[in-house]
């Protein structure tokens, strides 16, 4: 049984529009890809990955590659902004191998089982988590049965129609194989330059779900995947000696939604990777939530080898928050904030603007309180109503959200104030193009402050340098230089 895993690409380009040249290097590893093939692969199927987002191959070197090892299944995984870019290139490959059978999974054919096999390119959807339903469905393949009933998690389609299973049960988080690093092209990963901190930058996941219950989260609502689970830190920390050890990495960027979870998990950690040395041969950087620390729990990271935290704030505006049950505590993101500085971390916010009923005003209030916790840097976020999230639900039934075509789900994009496309959502008495020229002056009213400066220069490299100047240059309007030219 031959299985070809396929990461589809994003066109940066539609993402960010004239700012992609902040990213244009951008390649970070496909997690959930080579969580799949190192699943199937100790079953005993024959595994490939293509990662066509990282190697960006030609169409003729992706028909090459199909042919060459002449799978018997071909995967794909989309997220609801490049599912247009999956579904296309399924199409493609349809054409000159229709004897191949197709399957896709990920977050939007799991929301969208029905309309996903409406597509004449695939056979089958795998909903939520794909380790079991893959090897199931290998499995059967192979055998030459085409009975898929009792394949949990498994949408396809018979002369009767579309097929639904009943759902996957939760996978054990810690009975999972790691990632199988040595089907990737290690060679071509890389990390953002305000988090990168030193080179080679990988990525990992050390939990999956999110235990809280933000309505406009899809880590929170995606099906089964909601339900939190976390790996135990000895293991996490054997991984991180894999990819130290045999690919020489010198730091981890945790791709978590929440990593780690509070103060308990936070000193466990650090004590684990302390006690076997590796905070003196790698650093990590994560994202988490402030409330959850304790200034201690910032200072035991630091010295832990953390270098960098993000924190998903979201908004200046408590009322905004409690509308969207997310619950923050902004004294307590200051202090925290301001620790995190104090132990030499670099710190980032993620914010939301355009929340429904958010007015001018409170928009302004977001971005001052951006401002005021004197971060490092900070990224500002269009709100998108993703399928599957109790808002989207709530903006669908209300009528401020229309009928959405398949062109449309780029559109479904955070960024979309940077491109040349109208945003999904509106809010009530605002206008999409007061929306795109707010994302835009956000970013401008943050970055291009005097104390930008004085607040970076401690943390300044090569990289960090190239990555501030491309992005000075995107928010300014002009052409940027390329990767690795001069500054």
């Amino acid at each position: 049984m031959r299985l070809l895993l396929v990461n589809t690409p994003i066109d940066i380009q539609d993402i960010l529009g004239r700012f992609s040249q902040i990213y244009d290097d951008l390649k970070m590893i496909p997690t959930g890809i080579s969580l799949l093939a190192a699943f199937v692969r100790q079953a005993g199927v024959d595994v490939r990955i293509l990662d066509q987002y990282a190697e960006n191959l030609p169409m003729d070197g992706i028909i090459s590659r199909v042919r060459d090892f002449n799978p018997d299944l071909i995967g794909y995984s989309a997220t609801t902004p490049n599912y247009c870019a999956a579904i296309h290139l399924a199409r493609e490959l349809r054409k000159r191998f229709p004897a191949i059978r197709t399957v896709m999974g990920g977050q939007h054919p799991s929301i969208f089982p029905e309309e996903t096999l409406k597509n004449d390119a695939l056979d089958f959807v795998i909903r939520d988590e794909g380790e079991e339903p893959l090897l199931a469905l290998c499995r059967r393949i192979e055998s030459g049965s085409t009975d898929y009933s009792g394949i949990r998690g498994l949408s396809y389609k018979t002369a009767a129609g579309v097929v639904h299973n009943e759902k996957v049960a939760p996978v054990d988080v810690n009975a999972l194989p790691f990632p199988a690093y040595d089907l990737l092209p290690m060679r071509l990963y890389s990390s953002p330059s305000y988090t990168k901190f030193a080179s080679p930058c990988f990525q990992m996941i050390a939990s999956r779900g999110c235990p809280f219950h933000c309505t406009y989260c899809i880590n929170a609502e995606l099906n089964i995947a909601a339900k939190y689970r976390k790996r135990n830190v000895e293991s996490v920390a054997s991984e991180m000696e894999l990819l130290v050890d045999k690919f020489g990495a010198k730091q981890i960027q945790f791709w978590d939604p929440i990593f780690p979870l509070g103060h308990d998990h936070a000193m466990q950690f650090c004590d684990e990777i302390t006690r076997r040395g590796l905070h003196k041969k790698i650093v990590w950087n994560s994202t988490t939530r402030a409330e959850a620390l304790k200034e201690q729990t910032v200072e035991a990271m630091a010295k832990a080898g953390c270098r960098g935290l993000g924190f998903g704030i979201e908004s200046g505006v408590q009322e905004l928050l409690e509308s969207v049950k997310k619950r923050t505590d902004f004294d307590r993101v200051r202090k925290i904030c301001r620790a995190a500085r104090k132990s030499g971390m670099v710190v980032a916010g993620a914010f939301i603007l355009g929340f429904p009923g958010e007015t001018r005003e409170m928009s302004e209030q977001t971005i001052a309180f951006a401002k005021s916790l004197d971060i490092h840097y900070a990224q500002f976020s269009l709100m998108v109503p993703y399928p599957g999230t109790p808002l989207y639900r709530e903006l669908k039934e209300k009528g401020e959200i229309g009928e959405v075509e398949e062109r449309d789900f780029v559109r479904f994009n955070q960024n979309i104030g940077l491109t040349e496309k109208p945003p999904i959502f509106v809010p009530r008495g605002r206008t999409a193009a007061e929306l795109k020229a707010l994302q835009k002056r956000a970013y401008t009213r943050f970055y291009l402050r005097p104390k930008m400066v004085w607040m970076h220069l401690p943390h300044l490299n090569a990289a960090r340098m190239a990555g501030i100047a491309r992005s000075f240059f995107a928010v300014s309007g002009l052409a940027a230089p390329r990767a690795g030219a001069e500054i």
